[in-house]
């Protein structure tokens, strides 16, 4: 999971084969999107260009990308 934010990049892993590092992700996946931020999420194997719009944590996903909502004025 890689979150695009004020401080960067950051990355966060977890293993199928591991319930504690999938709770914590699933953990973080429901408070970024509490701070209304908006996950993307990509197949194994997918370009990027296939990611699309998510509203549930994807284990399995290839990647899943956190933006900040882009604001008009």
């Amino acid at each position: 999971m890689r979150i695009l934010d004020h401080t960067g990049d950051t990355c966060v892993a977890w293993s199928l084969d591991d319930p504690a590092s999938l709770a914590e992700a699933e953990a973080l996946f429901e408070r970024l999107r509490a701070e209304r931020k908006i996950p993307f999420a990509r197949a194994v194997g997918a370009p990027a260009a296939d990611a699309e719009r998510v509203s549930r944590f994807d284990p399995a996903a290839e990647e899943i990308v956190w933006v900040r909502p882009v604001q008009g004025g």
